[in-house]
This record gives structure tokens, C-alpha cells and sequence, in this order.
């Protein structure tokens, strides 16, 4: 996701494989195939990224915590990665990205195609967000829909940070996120990231929707999440949708509620805030947000 704007998915028609034990998969010319528990990773290089599908594997285990309400079949069918060996590969081969896009995903086929960057933790970082728009989009495409954008990448951003048992930038930029950089919950629901005009204001966006579904999705609110989701994948307005299942009536009671909890966020769960309240987030150079383009879907 440079950060103009973020892509998402288009179809592919290529088949997912599943059931096979961890191992080596039957070989695909040009590409080298490993395979685990849930995953096929064909890699171009001669060796796949240090320890990638053990990473994959400890992701997958929290992602299945998280998502399994709204992807059951993760558990029994296997997602598809496949790794370009540099940028130039991804950008000329035969999935045919945009020229800013870094990461790929094709819900309907189960697939992610990434690159190899060199540097792991944004690798990781990248695999987890698209592995969340490939859970969680398949669940709206039952119903032949797509998930608001605010909720999908504030899913995808929430499951991107948590994945790191230390915790990603954004759980330490969240507490200095202060409230005249914070959009109404009406503009922040409505606004399309490539209008937004800036790489500042598109970090605050993505800030600013992974603070709503910290909110929304904490450990004792899943049920009423899972239910605001189906609400919203039945046609729902968020207006309907968060008074039926947070009893919040409008956006100006979302925001105050909203406001409340971030003002206890640093305590919350017992983790600590930034050091200095000079800290600077700059998701750019470390979350897998400007990895992925938007808007591009088929």
C-alpha cells in the first residue's frame, strides 16, 4: 500500500490448493512451492524469506482467533502466497499490479501475492493485511457485497498490528492521536482515501479507523462486532447497524463514547504508551498501509 491511495483486490483464476501435509508441493515451473498446515507459498527465489512459513503459521493463529466467525473455511482450506523475488518481478509479472500497489489480494480465489522486499517484519506486516481483506471480504462477497472501506481497512490495520506480541505502530501511535487531527464520524465514514489530499491526512485516516475497530472489536464486544458486521452486509446503514448492536444513536454519540475510551486507551490491556508525547507516527516507513492501493477491485 506509496501512500496516494491503497489497492485492493482484483480476481484471478488460478486454483487454490489444499489438504496437503507440511512439506514440498508438487513443483510449478518458474516458482518454488512450500506448504503448511493452512498455506501454499510459492516463492521465485531459490529460498523463500527467512522463516516465512513459520511466520505465517503463528499469524494464522491469530488471525483464526479474530476471524474465523466471518472466514470458517480457513481452517480447512488452504490460501495461496505467492512471493516475487524484488518489486521489479511483482510489477512486471503476470498479475499485472499498479505501479504503487505492494501487496495483492483475490478473496474469491483465495490468493495474496506479495514481494520480497528484504526486510521481514514489513513483509509480515504486508502478508497479515491482505490475508485480513482475503477473511474478511469473502464474507460480504456471500451476500454479493464489499465491506465499507472504514471498516475493512480499520479490520485489516487492527489484525496487521496485532499479529506483533510486542505491538505495531499503530497501538503506539493510537494514544497521540489527538482530537483536531480526529474527523466527525460522518466524514470519517464517507471519505475516499485518494480524496483526502495528503500523506498526513491518509495516516490519520488509517489512525483514525484502526482506533474505531480497536473500539468496536474489544474482547467482550465480539458477539455485538459479528453482529454489527452481518447488519451492515444485509444493507444496514452504520446509523442502524451501531444502535442495534452498540446502542450508540448517532455519529455525535460515537464520537463522544469514542473520546472517552481513547482518553483510557493507554491504559487499557496494560500496555504502555510511547515514551515521549513528541512521538511521530510514520506509518509509511513501518506498517504495511501505503503497501496496499484501493479502488481497483473486479
Amino acid at each position: 500500500m506509496t501512500v496516494p491511495a491503497l489497492l485492493l483486490q482484483v480476481l484471478l483464476a488460478a486454483q487454490c490448493a489444499g489438504g496437503a501435509e507440511p512439506g514440498t508441493a508438487a513443483p510449478v515451473p518458474g516458482w518454488h512451492v512450500k506448504t503448511s498446515p493452512h498455506f501454499e507459498v510459492l516463492h521465485q527465489s531459490a529460498w523463500s524469506p527467512n522463516s516465512i512459513i513459520l511466520e505465517l503459521e503463528k499469524m494464522f493463529s491469530t488471525m483464526r482467533l479474530n476471524l474465523v466467525m466471518f472466514a470458517p473455511w480457513m481452517a480447512a482450506e488452504k490460501s495461496k502466497i505467492y512471493i516475487y523475488a524484488s518489486q521489479d518481478a511483482f510489477q512486471n509479472g503476470e498479475f499485472a499490479p499498479p505501479k504503487w500497489a505492494k501487496g495483492l489480494a483475490y478473496p474469491a480465489k483465495k490468493i495474496v501475492v506479495v514481494y520480497d522486499s528484504g526486510d521481514t517484519v514489513k513483509l509480515k506486516a504486508v502478508l497479515a493485511h491482505e490475508l485480513s481483506h482475503l477473511y474478511f471480504e469473502g464474507y460480504f462477497a456471500e451476500k454479493l457485497g464489499y465491506p465499507p472501506q472504514w471498516l475493512n481497512e480499520g479490520l485489516a490495520v487492527y489484525l496487521e498490528d496485532i499479529v506483533f506480541a510486542e505491538g505495531g505502530p499503530w497501538r503506539r501511535a493510537l494514544p497521540y492521536f489527538t482530537p483536531e487531527r480526529r474527523l466527525s464520524f460522518e466524514d470519517f465514514t464517507g471519505a475516499y482515501l485518494e480524496k483526502l489530499g495528503s500523506d498526513a491526512r491518509i495516516s490519520d485516516w488509517y489512525l483514525q479507523a484502526f482506533g474505531t475497530v480497536s473500539y468496536l472489536y474489544r474482547p467482550h464486544t465480539r458477539l455485538q462486532f459479528k453482529n454489527l458486521c452481518a447488519a451492515l452486509r444485509a444493507g444496514e446503514t452504520a446509523k442502524a447497524a451501531l444502535w442495534k448492536n452498540y446502542r450508540i444513536r448517532n455519529g455525535a454519540d460515537f464520537s463522544d463514547k469514542w473520546a472517552v475510551w481513547m482518553g483510557g486507551y493507554a491504559r487499557e490491556g496494560g500496555r504502555p504508551a510511547p515514551a515521549s508525547p513528541g512521538f511521530t507516527f510514520k506509518p509509511v516507513t513501518i506498517s504495511s498501509f501505503p503497501f496496499t492501493n484501493f479502488g481497483l477491485k473486479k
